[in-house]
C-alpha cells in the first residue's frame, strides 16, 4: 500500500493519498488540524459537518423542514419528535401515554448506532436519556420466515459543489433472528424487533451466511430479495425506484447544511467523499420507509459473503472518486494548497471527467437529464456550480 500512496492514517495529513476515518468533521477542530494543507491529489472521507446533520434528530430537523414546504412529496419517515427541543409538545401528547399495540412507539438516542439504547416507549418517566427522539413504529412491514428485516443500501456522494450522488446496486438484507410478533410480552425483545447485525449476531439463533445464497441465513444480498419479491409479483426495480427519491431528497435537504460549512470553512469539497449507509423499512405494500442514515457504515468482513459485497463497494469507490498518486520524493504536486473556489475551472472539469470513470455497481442518481428536471424545485439555493453543471449534463 504504502509504495504506491495508499496508507491509512489516523492522525497526521502530511503527503498521504488517501485518509479514512481520519477526521472529525466537526468545524472547530479543523483550525488545529492540517486540513487547509489538502492538495487536489489527496482524498479524505467525511465531509465537514455530516455527522452531525446525519444525527436522528438533525436529520428529521432536515426532513421536517422540506415537509413544511413539499408535504405531500417528504413523506418517508415516520411521526417523530425531538427532545428537548419540542419538550412541551412530547409532554403534551405523551402525558398519559399507555402503551397500546395499535400506537407504538420507539425512544432512540439522537447519536447512537447499531441499535443501542432503542426501546419501546412505555412512559415518559421511564425515559433515562438527556437528548433523544421519539418516533412512531412502523409495524405493519413486509416479513422474510416471519422474521422482521431491513435493508442496508449504500451510497456515494463524491462532491457538493457540484453535487454528485451514486447508489450502489449491491446491499445486505438484514433478518432478526427470532420470528415477530407483537405481544406485549415481546416488545422488548431485540431480536424480534431490532435487525442490526451488531444486536442479532450476539443471538444463539442467529444463522452466518455459508453461501451467497443461503436462504436460511440471517444475511442475504440484493440478488435473493429479488427472487423472494417474486413470490409476492413484486420487482426490486419499481421499489428500488422508490428508495432512490428517498435518497435524493434526503440528500437535497442537508445540502445546504453541508455546502455552507464548505464555505464557512473555506475547505474544498473536491477533497471530500463520504459512503452513507441507508436502511430502509418495507412495509406490507411494499413501501420503503427511511429508518435512518448512518455515516459510518459497518464496513467489517467478518464473513466471505461480507467480504464479496464490501471489497467491491470500497475498490468501485476508489475508481470513482479518482486517487492519483503522485511521487512521495517530489513535492511539487503539494505546492499548491486546494482551497475554496467556486469557480475554479479544474474541479468543474474533474467533476465532469468523474462522471465517465468505470462505476463498477454504482449508478449515478443525480445529476442526470431526468433526476435533474425531477428535483429541480426541491433546491432552495441553487448556485451557480450547479446550474453550470447541470447545463452540461444536458448537452451530453
Amino acid at each position: 500500500m504504502e509504495k504506491h500512496g495508499l496508507i491509512r492514517s489516523y492522525y497526521q495529513y502530511g503527503k498521504n493519498n488517501l485518509f479514512l476515518s481520519s477526521i472529525e468533521s466537526n468545524p472547530s477542530t479543523l483550525h488545529k488540524s492540517n486540513i487547509y494543507d489538502l492538495n487536489k491529489y489527496q482524498k479524505v472521507y467525511q465531509f465537514l459537518n455530516s455527522p452531525f446533520l446525519l444525527q436522528k434528530d438533525t436529520l428529521y430537523k432536515c426532513y421536517s423542514s422540506m415537509k413544511k414546504l413539499f408535504f405531500e412529496d417528504y413523506s418517508y419517515m415516520p411521526e417523530t419528535y425531538i427532545y428537548p427541543e419540542e419538550k412541551n409538545i412530547i409532554n403534551l401528547k405523551f402525558k398519559n401515554y399507555k402503551l397500546d399495540l395499535h400506537n407504538l412507539w420507539l425512544v432512540k438516542p439522537t447519536n447512537n448506532y447499531g441499535g443501542s439504547g432503542v426501546n419501546i416507549l412505555y412512559s415518559l418517566e421511564n425515559i433515562q436519556m438527556n437528548r433523544y427522539i421519539i418516533t412512531k413504529y412502523i409495524k405493519d412491514v413486509n416479513l422474510i420466515k416471519d422474521k422482521k428485516y431491513d435493508l442496508r443500501l449504500y451510497v456515494l456522494i463524491t462532491g457538493l459543489t457540484p453535487l454528485r450522488i451514486y447508489f450502489y446496486r449491491e446491499g445486505l438484507v438484514r433478518i432478526a433472528t427470532e420470528k415477530y410478533s407483537l405481544n406485549i410480552s415481546s416488545l422488548g425483545n431485540k431480536y424480534i424487533h431490532l435487525t442490526n447485525m451488531v444486536i442479532n449476531k450476539a443471538s444463539k439463533k442467529y444463522i452466518h451466511p455459508s453461501t451467497s445464497n443461503d436462504e436460511n441465513s440471517n444475511l442475504w444480498n440484493i440478488q435473493m430479495y429479488k427472487t423472494f419479491l417474486k413470490k409476492f409479483n413484486i420487482q426490486w426495480e419499481d421499489i428500488r425506484k422508490n428508495i432512490k427519491d428517498i435518497i435524493i431528497k434526503s440528500i437535497i435537504s442537508i445540502y445546504k447544511n453541508l455546502t455552507e460549512e464548505n464555505e464557512k470553512s473555506k475547505v474544498d469539497d473536491q477533497s471530500f467523499y463520504e459512503i452513507l449507509g441507508f436502511d430502509i423499512l418495507i412495509t406490507n405494500e411494499f413501501i420503503p420507509i427511511l429508518s435512518e442514515i448512518n455515516y459510518v457504515p459497518e464496513m467489517l468482513m467478518s464473513n466471505n459473503f461480507d467480504k464479496k459485497i464490501k471489497s467491491n463497494l470500497f475498490a468501485d469507490t476508489l475508481n470513482l472518486i479518482g486517487m492519483f498518486p503522485f511521487s512521495r520524493k517530489n513535492d511539487n504536486s503539494l505546492k499548491n494548497k486546494f482551497k475554496y473556489d467556486e469557480f475554479d475551472n479544474d474541479n468543474f472539469n474533474n467533476a465532469l471527467c468523474e462522471l465517465y470513470r468505470p462505476r463498477g455497481n454504482y449508478e449515478l442518481i443525480f445529476p442526470t437529464k431526468e433526476t435533474i428536471k425531477q428535483y429541480y424545485k426541491y433546491f432552495l439555493n441553487i448556485s451557480e456550480v450547479n446550474k453550470k453543471f447541470w447545463e452540461k449534463i444536458s448537452d451530453v
